[in-house]
């Protein structure tokens, strides 16, 4: 399944296709050279703005983020100078048009930076699963920003047809991880062995992990993920996360100072 950057068309019927049947896609080596360059600069500057935060609080600690060990940084996409650029990128909006359709919102955005950290995992489970009620399906981007292999805790994904599942499960929260769990079986998965600028494809309802880093070199991934619509939080028009409009009937909708 693998798609080159020399390819016309990055995102091919047979992507949009898989998935339909089995709620994923990998496609490898397809962000531009600039623009992951965009990403590694501006994991760098979150980094930074993060441990900033930290020293004005006098701690190593900012909810799950550790100074120098893992770094989990959310909603920041507006805050380094160039990242709308990737963000509302053509190439996300191919992705969007082969997975959620013409229309797209930009729903969350995190960064994951794992240093060497032996035992740390993200367990099994579904992004649906961490919102807790009924809503319409979105797609989530995964991009390799380094090379990913299994010893430095690159994601794994479950087929629709391994698991049997395609829709939304109850999640428990692990006591020890804090994680919650949507998956306990025994199937190991599929990694993404990758090199950066690749992307993992997949829906909200498809059930994932992370492995630990046992490198002893950082590992980063960044998330972006859109929804057909926006999501509010029930009985309410409070938006859950974000909302901003990215594609309106195939259209690039974003203002020019997030487009770059």
């Amino acid at each position: 399944m693998a798609t080159t950057k020399a390819d016309q068309s990055l995102i091919t019927e047979t992507h949009r296709t898989q998935y339909l049947r089995e709620g994923f896609f990998i496609v490898e080596d397809v962000i531009p050279a600039d623009h992951l360059q965009i990403l590694r600069d501006s994991c760098d500057h979150l980094i930074d703005l993060m441990h900033q935060e930290m020293d004005s609080q006098g701690t190593d600690r900012i909810h799950i983020s550790h100074r120098g060990k893992r770094y989990h940084i959310a909603k920041q996409f507006d805050k380094p100078p160039r990242l709308p650029e990737y963000v509302f990128s053509p190439l996300m909006a191919e992705v969007c048009a082969a997975t959620i359709g013409p229309n797209a919102f930009l729903f969350y955005d995190q960064y994951v930076a794992k240093a060497a950290e032996k035992g740390i995992k993200f367990s099994w489970h579904q992004d649906s699963g961490y919102l807790g009620f009924p809503h319409t399906p979105y797609v989530t981007v995964w991009a390799a920003v380094d090379d990913m292999m299994i010893e430095n805790g690159t994601a794994y994904v479950l087929p629709y047809s391994t698991i049997g599942i395609r829709s939304l499960v109850e999640h428990l929260p692990d006591p020890e991880l804090g994680d919650k769990v949507g998956y306990f079986g025994k199937e190991p998965g599929i990694p993404a062995i990758v090199p950066a600028g690749s992307l993992v494809v997949f829906s909200s309802l498809t059930f994932h992990r992370s492995g630990a880093n046992s490198t002893d070199r950082m590992r980063r991934a960044y998330v972006t993920q859109y929804s057909p619509e926006p999501i509010y939080k029930p009985g309410t028009k409070e938006l859950m996360h974000l909302g901003v409009p990215f594609l309106e009937d195939g259209k690039n909708v974003v203002d020019a100072r997030h487009a770059g």
